[in-house]
């Protein structure tokens, strides 16, 4: 530990060192007196347009300078103006975007009233829902995928898993596993940050992120080096609607549906140097689903044959709270922080019927297992954040940022077993209680050397530590009484420590050919202590390099190339060695012993964009050693037993295409398709290879009735997924959405539907070895209906302060299960 901590304390000093060394604390600059203001109305209705963009611009060189969103009368206003000459830029959904100006300010014209500016609707061919000035639902940019989730009407009352499930590159299953190009080791991060909402499920806690409180998610295929080095498929990050204003604005949202409602409200206040903003909600979801197994395990040369069938009814809901609050010390010294409170309760009930025996014709009745599970969980996530900016026009900057996050899990399941003439034969219950804390400390330096070159440095430190407690108790008939089975009981206290220092640089090569190269290190330090088991501790480096060119050829094309090299470290659910025996003829458990894997990735990559229109191809190939999966055997008492191991090496080689936005009139269109081979093999077990071509497919399509009516239709394809010993099969979602702007566009009406047609959904998945073969059919329901109501007051003066850079932690760095269980722990 003296160790680790030297190691962080070095690397901290070093880069605040460099900070002050480059540019240090300077004085606050002046700023202007001018102001210029109007009200924007309908040219027609003479009513006023609330919540139009107004965009300021520099008249010579049409460089953005501030931009707000109209009040709901209409009213717009910019102060504090320096001597130049300005013009506006205004545009709203169903009416011809205006350009006006320049208007002068200098010593003798401080003030400018443009009094009302009249907005003209579009009408020919329904042009007025042009909708010039906002955001593409899907934006390439140089080092990532980003989708404006805003912009789309389908998911409007859903949960982050909706979100997810539209977002190009990733794929979201009926269960609720979240992959990225057929690939579960992501990270999963919130405004930059990992947070204990991800701590033991991401499959959870997707369904506890409702889709009305989310702006856009970020989908990052080959992080730089200022990114923790884990990850290996990429870092996905949910934005969530939290903005800097002037003044006080706010909504509420309510919805309801077959499969998912929710109810929040979110407020945001600014005046002067601080600013406040909060959001709160409550959500429900539940899901219900049928299987039917089918397995046969060779045990001493003999066949026995396993069947069965189930049912499964799932509940989750529970509050979500954010909150921040943020104050500008002066133009360039900025300190914030936040809170983040999740708490989730979830139950399933299930009920499984187990047939087995050597004769095929019938498989013997053996006995019905009844199972209850109720899991509660709350986390918090504390953060507190400074950064120094360094003038308007210098992207130089330092940050330096500590976070503190908990999640405290509880589970208690009860099961009884039933005879064949329904007479209870065995029953138990076993609580499982798990508490995950991390602590985490980064300094970030960003210094342009020049115009063209910019270098980045940082440091940061990560101090986690999980805890998993687990006992059973067992019905004892003579007495009566449950007694403890201490056989079975475990703790687990595991430490894992990450030192981190990171260097990248930006740079010009040749005109429009731009390099960037960065190298990160990592030293990670484990203690484990489990019941009845020798501790373990373990020491080991990491280099991590990066680099990527990029080129902006003519006519708005650009490629680009790029490499990195990423760590995974196993999270809490594959360590954790806690027996699941819902099912005694097929347990389940964790590796507290597993190594981390290692991917070489390399991209190419090349792209069109302009205006609203774009495609993006990307040509991919990633090496994994020591893979983290599934393993599946049959122990000598005749139970399939299902674990992780580092068993093997993947290979994956691909295409990604992602076309659109296509602006067809008063149609937007976008799709995306990914299509890849992966081969999995093993040096140590011959029955660990295996290989396929998977791809999925989506589609989304928004269609503009009027400027207040539209309608969209998203569409999702997804082939089967290979495992280590089988693959997991084909399914698909389309879903149908409509919105209607309302109150002067002030409120909304939403309304969605999933699979319209399809009541339920089927998943078909198959497993073999030598020792067994193991067949699943799932049907989940498919069909899923939701309304929802919006409204949105107040005013809301985006300034210049919201285009500072989005700092904080990144925390990307454990491996997620099949069920992306993240254990706790974040970048």
């Amino acid at each position: 530990m003296k160790q680790f901590i030297s190691i962080i304390f070095l690397l901290v000093y070093s880069a605040t060192f460099t900070h002050a060394q480059m540019g240090g604390f300077q004085p606050k600059p002046t700023v202007g007196t001018g102001k210029l203001e109007g009200l924007i109305v309908d040219s027609l209705t003479k009513e006023p347009v609330a919540f139009a963009s107004v965009v300021l611009r520099e008249a010579l060189e049409h460089k953005e300078v501030d931009g707000v969103l109209t009040d709901d009368k209409g009213n717009f206003r910019f102060k504090e103006l320096k001597n130049a000459r300005y013009e506006l830029v205004i545009n709203f959904i169903g009416y011809k975007t205006k350009i006006i100006g320049p208007f002068k300010i200098n010593k003798d014209i401080q003030e400018h009233n443009l009094g009302s500016v009249l907005l003209f609707e579009e009408i020919k061919q329904l042009e007025g829902v042009t909708i010039t000035g906002q955001k593409d639902i899907i934006e390439n940019k140089i080092d990532r995928l980003v989708y404006n989730t805003e912009r789309d009407v389908t998911s409007r009352g859903g949960t982050a898993e909706d979100v997810l499930r539209r977002t190009p590159m990733l794929t979201v299953d009926l269960e609720g596993n979240v992959s990225l190009r057929g690939s579960n080791n992501i990270r999963m991060l919130i405004n930059g940050k990992p947070s204990s909402l991800m701590a033991n499920s991401i499959k959870d806690a997707v369904k506890m992120i409702p889709a009305d409180v989310i702006q856009k998610v970020e989908v990052i295929t080959q992080p730089g080096a200022k990114y923790d080095a884990e990850g290996t498929a990429g870092i996905i990050n949910i934005v969530t609607k939290t903005k800097k204003i002037t003044g006080k604005s706010g909504s509420y949202q309510i919805s309801g549906g077959t499969r998912s409602s929710f109810a929040g409200a979110n407020l945001s206040f600014r005046q002067g140097n601080i600013g406040y903003t909060a959001n709160l909600g409550g959500f429900m979801w539940r899901g219900f689903s049928k299987s039917e197994n089918n397995r046969f395990n060779i045990i001493n040369a003999e066949k026995l044959i396993i069947d069965q069938t189930g049912t499964a009814h799932n509940i989750g809901g529970g509050l979500y709270l954010q909150s921040g609050v943020d104050y500008d010390i002066s133009d360039h010294h900025n300190i914030n922080f936040g809170l983040r409170v999740p708490v989730n309760l979830f139950s399933n009930t299930n009920r499984i019927t187990t047939y087995s025996g050597i004769d095929p014709n019938p498989v013997d009745y053996d006995f019905r297992r009844e199972g209850d599970i109720l899991s509660r969980t709350l986390g918090t996530d504390i953060n507190a954040e400074y950064k120094r900016t360094y003038g308007k026009d210098s992207e130089k900057e330092f940050s330096f940022s500590a976070q503190y996050s908990i999640n405290n899990n509880l589970t208690n399941y009860d099961i009884e077993q039933y005879n064949e003439v329904s007479a209870l034969s065995y029953a138990e219950r076993g609580p499982n209680s798990s508490y995950n804390k991390e602590t985490t400390l980064a300094a970030d330096y960003l210094h342009p050397l020049s115009k063209n070159i910019n270098l980045e440095l940082g440091a940061k430190g990560i101090f986690r530590n999980v805890t998993s407690d687990i006992y059973y108790d067992t019905l004892s008939f003579a007495t009566d009484s449950y007694l403890r089975d201490e056989r079975r009981n475990n703790y687990l206290n595991y430490n894992q420590n990450v030192a981190a220092g990171y260097g990248q640089i930006t740079f010009p090569i040749y005109k429009k050919l731009t390099g960037r190269v960065g190298l990160r290190f990592e030293e990670t330090f484990i203690k484990a202590n489990i019941q009845n088991e020798p501790s373990f501790s373990n020491i080991y480096d990491t280099w991590v390099p990066s680099g990527l060119i990029s080129y902006n050829f003519k006519n708005n094309w650009n490629a680009k190339g790029s490499y990195s090299r990423r760590i995974q470290r196993p999270s809490m659910s594959y360590l954790n060695p806690y027996v699941n025996y819902n099912d005694p003829t097929n347990i389940s458990y964790g590796n507290p012993n597993l190594s981390p894997e290692l991917t070489e990735s390399m991209e190419i990559q090349g792209g069109y964009s302009k205006n609203m229109n774009n495609v993006n191809v990307v040509l991919y190939h990633r090496i994994t050693s020591d893979l983290i999966d599934n393993y599946r055997f049959v122990d000598s008492n005749g139970i399939t037993n299902s674990t992780y191991n580092n068993l093997s090496s993947s290979y994956s080689s691909g295409a990604s295409i992602n076309g659109g936005i296509f602006k067809l009139g008063k149609i937007i269109v976008n799709s995306s398709i990914n299509l890849f081979y992966q081969k999995i093999k093993s040096e140590r077990f011959k029955d660990v290879k295996n290989d396929a071509f998977n791809y999925t497919i989506n589609g989304f399509a928004m269609y503009y009735l009027s400027s207040n009516w539209s309608v969209t239709l998203f569409t999702l394809y997804n082939s089967p997924r290979l495992t280590t010993q089988g693959k997991q099969g084909t399914w698909y979602v389309y879903s149908l959405g409509a919105r209607k702007e309302i109150l002067k566009k002030k409120g909304a009406f939403s309304f969605g539907i999933d699979n319209p047609f399809e009541t339920w959904m089927p998943i078909n998945s198959e497993f073999n070895s030598s020792e067994f073969s193991f067949t699943s059919k799932n049907l989940f329901e498919a069909r899923g209906i939701r309304v929802g109501f919006e409204y949105r007051f107040g005013q809301m003066d985006f300034g210049q302060q919201q285009t500072k850079k989005k700092k904080g932690f990144q925390n990307d760095d454990l491996k997620q299960d099949e069920n992306n269980s993240g254990g706790g722990t974040g970048r």
